[in-house]
């Protein structure tokens, strides 16, 4: 099986470089369809050809992010995904792509193994994984590249649905079969959704899971002590313990 590729790339050099990899290295693999260098003409190359694999170049001419301008601009996201960029690029996106891209976002200059790896990594996931999964990656993905600190939050409450700004929730607590919802303002709501519910809606950069009972917004921590197991303090007076299977991960996400 060949996948039906695109490449979005708008350095001509860069162009060359990709093209020559796959067609000598992969060509059992993928079948180019299209060579792009905008915004604008990939997405209608992308409407039109209906591909199975991108190779997408995040700096775009002067968009310094025209990869996720071009995704954010299609209707559905139903191929795998291969970012190209380089070291330039902003700290926060590569840890970005470093988090939700795994092997999947190349450095440039490009190495003809970490392609022919790509690849393979993309056939393989082609053949085992639902594109469902593809498409909620590249929703976090452009979630935490955007401004995930600044949108709002549907909490369904006991007479409605209410609406909130990320920023005022200071964290999330389990509570038997609901969750209870802390919010700077002093006020805590109830929903009936549970603690996974709201861990699969947020971006991992911002809301971090840090026990089985405790979902935490990292803006809000205030400071942290090792005693009795492991105690975070958060505004408002709010307190949150961390489990060892997700220090790693809280402790990592301070350094953004």
């Amino acid at each position: 099986m060949k996948l039906r590729t695109i490449i979005v790339e708008d350095e001509v050099l860069g162009q060359e470089v990709l093209t020559t990899i796959l067609k000598d290295y992969c060509s059992d693999s993928i079948e180019l369809l299209d060579v792009t260098d905008n915004v604008e003409k990939s997405i209608q190359a992308i409407k039109q050809n209906n591909p199975q694999l991108v190779f997408l170049d995040i700096m775009l001419g002067n968009n310094d992010n025209g990869a996720f301008d071009i995704l954010k601009s299609l209707d559905r996201i139903d191929f795998k995904v291969v970012f190209t960029t380089s070291s330039e690029q902003s700290e926060h996106i590569l840890k970005a792509l470093n988090k939700y891209g795994a092997k999947k976002y190349l450095l440039k200059p490009l190495d003809i193994d970490e392609v022919v790896a790509a690849v393979e990594l993309v056939k393989n996931e082609t053949k085992s994984q639902s594109l469902e999964d593809e498409l909620s990656r590249i929703k976090k993905l452009i979630s935490s590249i955007g401004h995930p600190e600044v949108y709002k939050v549907q909490i369904s409450v006991k007479n409605g649905i209410q609406f909130v700004q990320s920023t005022e929730i200071i964290m999330f607590r389990s509570n038997q079969n609901s969750t209870l919802v802390f919010m700077t303002n002093g006020e805590t709501l109830s929903t009936s959704k549970n603690l996974k519910h709201f861990e699969e809606q947020f971006s991992e950069e911002i809301f971090i899971r840090v026990s089985r009972s405790y979902i935490v917004n990292i803006h809000h921590v205030e400071r942290f002590c090792n005693e009795d197991g492991g105690t975070i303090y958060l505004h408002g007076g709010c307190t949150a313990a961390l489990s060892d299977i997700y220090s790693k991960k809280f402790f990592e996400a301070l350094k953004v």
